[in-house]
C-alpha cells in the first residue's frame, strides 16, 4: 500500500491498513453490539436471579450463565474484536522496534517492490518513527469517546437508573475511564505508527456504532408504530 495506493505515505498505509481490517471485521462487530444490547435487555431478570440467590453465589453464576445460555448470548464477546486485533497490533509494535531502514526492509516478502528509504514523516508533520504525546492524548480521548458512544443508548441508560449496584453497570463504568487511560500509556510507550492505527481504528468504530445505533432506533420506532397500531 506504500508503494501504491498510499502514494508513498507510510501513515496513510497504516490508516488504509486499519479501514481493512474493521471493514473484515465489520460482521463479527455488530454481532458483538447486538450482544450487548441482548445483555442489557437481560438485566432485569438478572437481578430477579440475584436477588433470588443472593446467599448462595455459586448457583447465582450458574443461574446467570444458564439464563445467558437460552438467549444466546455471550457475556464475553466484546472482547473478541479487541483479540483478533492483537496480532495486528503485536505486528505493528515489531515493525516500530525494528526500525524503518534498510536492513528490516530486506526482509520484505519477495513479491513486494523494496522501497529504496520508507518516508517516516506521514501527513507532513508526524514522524511515525518517535513517540507522541499529542497522538497519544486523541487515541485517549477517542477510545472514551468510544466507550460512552457505546453505553449510551436509551436502553441502557434506563437500565442503568434502575440497577445501579448491578455489578455489569459498575464494570462498564469503570471501563469507561479505565481503558481511555490503558490507551495513553501505552500509545506514549510507542512510535507514532501504533496510536496512530488506534485512532484510526477507534474513528472508524465510532461511526460504526453511530449507524447501528441509528439502524436501532428505527426499528425501534418501526416497532412501537406497530404495536399501537395492532391496540
Amino acid at each position: 500500500m506504500y508503494n501504491t495506493i498510499a502514494f508513498g505515505d507510510f501513515g496513510a498505509a497504516i490508516i488504509l491498513l486499519t479501514l481493512i481490517i474493521r471493514l473484515f471485521l465489520s460482521p463479527l462487530s455488530i454481532k458483538t453490539f447486538r450482544s450487548q444490547k441482548a445483555l442489557s435487555e437481560l438485566q432485569p431478570k438478572v437481578k430477579e436471579i440475584q436477588s433470588k440467590f443472593k446467599n448462595d453465589s455459586q448457583q447465582q453464576t450458574k443461574q446467570i450463565m444458564d439464563l445467558y445460555r437460552q438467549h444466546n448470548v455471550n457475556p464475553f464477546s466484546g472482547c473478541l474484536p479487541l483479540i483478533i486485533q492483537l496480532p495486528i497490533l503485536i505486528a505493528l509494535y515489531k515493525v516500530s522496534i525494528a526500525g524503518f531502514g534498510g536492513d528490516s526492509l530486506s526482509v520484505l516478502y519477495s513479491f513486494i517492490e523494496h522501497p529504496v528509504s520508507l518516508n517516516l514523516i506521514s501527513l507532513g508533520f508526524i514522524d511515525l518513527a518517535e513517540r507522541s504525546i499529542p497522538l497519544a492524548l486523541i487515541a485517549g480521548v477517542g477510545q472514551f469517546l468510544q466507550t460512552k458512544l457505546s453505553l449510551s443508548s436509551s436502553k441502557n441508560q434506563i437500565l442503568q437508573k434502575d440497577q445501579k449496584a448491578n455489578p455489569l453497570t459498575s464494570m462498564n463504568q469503570q471501563m469507561l475511564y479505565f481503558l481511555p487511560v490503558i490507551t495513553i500509556i501505552v500509545s506514549m510507550s510507542f512510535p507514532a505508527g501504533l496510536p496512530l492505527y488506534w485512532i484510526a481504528t477507534t474513528i472508524f468504530s465510532i461511526f460504526e456504532q453511530t449507524y447501528i445505533n441509528r439502524i436501532k432506533s428505527k426499528y425501534g420506532e418501526s416497532n412501537r408504530t406497530t404495536d399501537l397500531t395492532d391496540r
